[in-house]
């Protein structure tokens, strides 16, 4: 059996601290690239709320509709029918960006959960599911199909 020198078993260390560095740095290079795409859906996403909710800013009929509730709610009229349906596009946007942020690992589970009630109870109700669907994508439909028990 060969004796392995003092400078041998150095380099090796060496060469595995070195080694064990780039997979840290690897790790960290993947965390900052998930939270850059973190910031960009919710800058989209941010900007898509502002347009849907701009026409309902000093809205009345927009403050009586929150005070009457979200999705139980049937429109009396036209001008209602309106700004109800803003109001559900703004919603889903949001609760959209909660999934996103959930999917990339951004938001536990437990504060998810909140957000998946809602969003369901607005995609489990038949007059409302046009204006979220028509506002998802194809991932977030698919997380809708799967875990709605409602046929409309």
């Amino acid at each position: 059996m060969k004796k392995v020198s003092l400078d041998t078993w150095i380099q090796l260390i060496g060469m595995l601290g070195i080694l064990v560095g780039l997979v840290f740095v690897g790790l960290e290079m993947r965390q900052s690239q998930t939270i850059a795409i973190g910031g960009q859906i919710q800058a989209r996403n941010d900007a898509i709320m502002d347009f849907f909710s701009s026409p309902l800013d000093g809205n009345e009929t927009a403050l009586l509709l929150f005070d009457r509730g979200m999705t139980s709610y049937e429109p009396k009229n036209d001008s209602e029918r309106i700004v109800f349906s803003q109001i559900q596009r703004v919603r889903a946007a949001s609760l959209q960006n909660a999934w996103q942020q959930y999917e990339l690992g951004l938001i536990n589970s437990d504060t998810f959960e909140y957000s998946k009630r809602r969003i369901l109870a607005m995609y489990d109700t038949c007059g409302i599911r046009p204006i979220v669907t028509s506002r998802a994508t194809n991932d977030f439909l698919q997380f809708l199909k799967s875990n709605s028990e409602v046929q409309c």
